[in-house]
């Protein structure tokens, strides 16, 4: 029997918020604004009604409200309580910098009531004609028209039934949230979710340290934190007044320039990324000046990248490159990355290479390039990584699909202590499952002693033992490392048992060292596939058709390599099976959405080697009215399917029907999440390798004026009698089948 859901008591939210402001004075007295000091102060001395009214709104959107609004029964009414919190002010009179949010929260009724007085008024000045709005357009569209007009909306404002109020204060208390949460968005849900046995804490440890102890730090970090919707809010203000551009901007560089270079790493980095997203919203109105001078703020990658390509670009202009080439050799010389240091060597070497040899490819391309091909039956088609599992397990490898999961959880559990139960460990308060310095290195700077000894012990005999302790002990803590999964024990023992060993040193050692270091870099990018036979370990990363290797994938498979083991990429071709069974299906619906809409016909055929094996078809009753334009294209109404079955009746003997076979349809994505849908309703689990004839089409017969089923039959002279019935499109789908794998099983073409 299920536990009993708990019940809050009706003044939680009032709970939670003293919980909130109490850990707040208890832990960060020495960083409190005045403005701050001052809010606690005020707060602690209103009634409780004015506490929890106030609670109320700050719980909500929005910072205007309607009195009307603010009736809850445990306050009464809400007149004398607005009243305190006006003059304690934490409330005032809405003022014009406000309309922006009055009108978001503005009910079409009270919009309307508004634009009655505004018309009254301007009939009486006869200033504007009104007559084109009307009472049954939409709330956008009122709203639009409003904002037209040339009325005191301040004035009818005041003239309304209801009284509006703005919450004031807003910046004292958005640092008091930060304080706690380390970001500005306040998440009282959280407590809620506790006390509801929802949200589990108290897992790591009890006692935290304050995440900031000097004001300066603390106030930049607000700053900063403050700085990301701002520059959010910057880039929509500039797409509708482009022409501002410069200005804004340039405001924004004289602000940044006044931003000081803190000594605490976590800082720096946020820093460069406020300066990053200004640089490129500069580069996006071609402001290259402002540009640049934005990325010289940013310290490091990828500032670095787009700095050292506005140089090359200055410079063709110029005639002279030499400012970028002495940034990529300074970047070459001193990288702040792996990421940076791939970069500044591809283009060095294809803008400045002596060498009449020089590369043409980066090594991105280079390395995919020279990747061996390992082919894949097409059955695995959208499914690469499982599709070269299976060929791996077929030659004796025990084969897990790893990725970071794998190292994260690696990382997490070898310094577990360090990062979760330790006395300095950055966590902040009860909710937080990720230490706050891991992002910028502060992490390893805080434990280096301790994470080199544990490094050392990789090599020690004992350390599957250690590890297998750890994942016992702490197993299925919630935490936002990685993630829990069954088989976690046989990825990571053998990962730790047949590491290499150099020097008396695990390979693992400098992977995790890099990850502590600067965990925001390192903590990505894995290959896919761990492989394990003969006591030896290989590292796959899977490129299907199509696929591009991304930078920071590459410099993991350096890292790996370098540190000792093997890791490499592999590209797959799928191959076409000639004796491969199709079953070629077409839907009609009562509708185009697979998740509402149900299936009223379906139409099967069985295809192998180009012979017809069988066909399925049958109408289905859908449970409900088929709609009359659905009649009109399928010829299908309510009462030729009133006796039919419905799909439940049939999912068996379609299920027998599909299997074995890959999917094909003619935008497979249609009929193949409409089948989905109705065999999830079935409660029967349903995946299949899918084809697409509309895409191989366009692939494989390119130029055509149109790809739907109707117009690719006329141009190839395929048979269709009864466009949009099941069993017929299908058939003719079929014939599109035949004329895909002629080219596919043409090698020249296949691989193309």
């Amino acid at each position: 029997m299920a536990a009993p859901r708990k019940e809050l008591d009706s003044g939680y939210y009032l709970q939670h918020f003293n919980e909130l402001l109490q850990f707040v004075a208890a832990h960060y007295q020495g960083v409190l604004t005045a403005d701050s000091q001052a809010l606690l102060q005020d707060f602690a001395s209103l009634s409780a009604a004015a506490q929890q009214l106030l609670v109320r709104m700050l719980n909500r959107k929005g910072t205007v409200f309607a009195d009307t609004e603010l009736s809850y029964s445990e306050i009464g009414p809400p007149g004398p309580v607005l009243d305190e919190l006006s003059q304690a002010g934490f409330i005032a009179p809405i003022t014009e910098p406000d309309l922006a949010d009055f009108w978001l929260r503005l009910s079409k009724d009270t919009l309307w009531q508004l634009l009655q007085l505004a018309k009254t008024e301007l009939a009486d000045a006869e200033q504007a004609d009104t007559s084109s709005i009307k009472k049954s357009q939409t709330k956008p569209q009122l709203l639009g028209a409003a904002l037209k007009l040339p009325v005191n909306w301040l004035a009818l404002i005041a003239r309304l039934p209801q009284h509006y109020v703005v919450l004031q204060r807003q910046d004292a208390l958005n640092y008091i949230y930060f304080l706690y949460f380390g970001r500005i968005e306040a998440n009282l849900s959280l407590f809620t979710l506790r006390d509801l046995g929802i949200r589990q804490t108290g897992q790591f440890k009890q006692q935290f340290t304050p995440r900031f102890t000097e004001p300066a730090q603390a106030l930049l970090a607000y700053q900063l934190a403050k700085a990301k919707p701002a520059i959010i809010e910057l880039g929509k203000q500039l797409k509708k007044q482009p022409d501002n551009a410069t200005v804004l901007l340039s405001q924004w560089l004289t602000a940044v320039a006044q931003w000081p270079l803190p000594d605490d790493n976590a800082l720096l980095l946020k820093r460069a990324e406020r300066c990053y997203q200004l640089g490129k919203l500069a580069e996006q109105y071609m402001l290259t000046d402002i540009a640049i001078a934005f990325y010289q703020q940013s310290n490091g990658f990828p500032a670095s990248e787009r700095l050292a390509r506005l140089y090359a670009q200055q410079g063709q202009t110029e005639g002279n490159q030499e400012r970028c080439r002495q940034y990529l050799q300074q970047l070459l010389d001193d990288p702040s990355c792996d990421e940076e240091w791939l970069f500044a060597d591809d283009f060095y070497q294809r803008k400045f290479s002596e060498s009449s040899t020089g590369r043409k490819r980066s090594q991105l391309t280079q390395l995919l390039h020279d990747a061996p091909l390992v082919g894949i039956d097409e059955l695995y088609l959208g499914k690469a990584e499982q599709g070269l599992m299976a060929h791996y397990a077929a030659q004796g490898y025990t084969v897990f699909h790893a990725e970071n999961n794998l190292w994260l959880a690696l990382f997490g559990l070898w310094f577990w202590h360090e990062l979760f139960e330790h006395n300095n460990s950055a966590l902040h308060n009860p909710f937080e499952r990720r230490p706050r310095n891991l992002a910028a290195g502060g992490f390893y700077q805080q434990f280096a002693r301790e994470i080199e000894q544990k490094l050392t012990q990789l090599a020690a005999p004992t350390t599957a033992t250690t590890l297998l302790s750890a994942l016992t002990a702490h197993y299925g803590k919630a935490n936002s490392l990685f993630y829990w999964h069954s088989d976690l024990a046989e990825q990571l023992l053998p990962l730790l048992q047949y590491a290499p060993l150099a020097n008396g040193e695990s390979a693992l050692a400098p992977v995790l060292r890099a990850m502590a270091q600067d965990f925001s870099r390192h903590s990505s990018g894995y290959p896919d596939l761990l492989l394990i036979k003969d006591h030896q370990l290989e590292f796959i990363e899977v490129k299907a058709p199509g696929d591009k290797i991304q930078r920071h994938q590459l410099a993991r498979l350096l890292a790996l390599n370098n540190a000792g083991f093997n890791a490499r990429i592999e590209k797959l071709q799928w191959i076409v099976d000639p004796n491969r069974l199709y079953v070629v299906l077409d839907v009609e619906t009562t509708g185009g959405k697979a998740g509402a809409d149900r299936v009223i016909e379906i139409g099967a055929v069985k295809v192998q080697a180009g012979e017809v094996l069988g066909t399925f078809s049958t109408l289905l009753n859908p449970g409900r009215y088929i709609p009359s334009f659905i009649t009109r294209l399928t010829g299908i109404n309510s009462a030729m399917v009133a006796d039919a079955p419905g799909f439940a009746d049939i999912a068996a003997k379609l299920a027998e029907f599909l299997q074995g076979a890959v999917f094909v349809a003619h935008n497979a994505k249609f009929d193949y999440g409409f089948i989905r849908a109705e065999f999830a309703r079935c409660e029967i689990p349903f995946d299949m390798p899918q084809l697409c004839t509309v895409v191989n089409m366009r692939r494989y017969y390119p130029g055509l004026a149109s790809y739907s089923l109707g117009k690719l039959c006329a141009e190839f002279d395929i048979k269709l009698t009864n466009h949009h019935r099941a069993l017929d499109d299908a058939t003719a789908t079929v014939e599109l089948l035949k004329l895909i794998n002629a080219r596919r099983c043409t090698p020249q073409l296949a691989t193309t």
